[in-house]
């Protein structure tokens, strides 16, 4: 049997790599898991309160959400002069379940 074409049990998204490959990239920082769990946590979270939770620079925060952001993983809303950051629990779900696929065992 050709290994090349035989059906991947490992990677059965492999249609859907190049999106799965970029949330992932983007959750690989510890802090963009904490941000994640700050917004999950206060179902909305603006900057400020990030970056004061987390005890780091304000363009610090910034720049981690700017990555989330373009992974799609959280979407803002404005609300006066205040950005609030909400999560994308679609894509996240998205993600636990391609991690459970590539481990193989279909959980997380």
């Amino acid at each position: 049997m050709n290994k090349l074409s035989a059906p991947s049990l490992y990677f059965p998204v492999a249609h859907n790599l190049g999106a799965v490959s970029e949330i992932f990239r983007a959750l690989a920082h510890p802090l963009r898991i904490q941000i994640c769990s700050i917004i999950d946590e206060k179902s909305t979270a603006c900057v400020n309160e990030i970056y004061v939770a987390l005890n780091i620079e304000q363009s610090v925060a910034s720049q981690h959400l700017r990555i989330l952001r373009q992974a799609n993983l959280v979407y803002t809303r404005r609300k006066g002069k205040y950005v609030y950051y909400l999560l994308d629990y679609s894509k996240i779900a998205r993600a636990y379940e391609a991690a459970g696929l590539i481990c193989g065992n279909g959980r997380v």
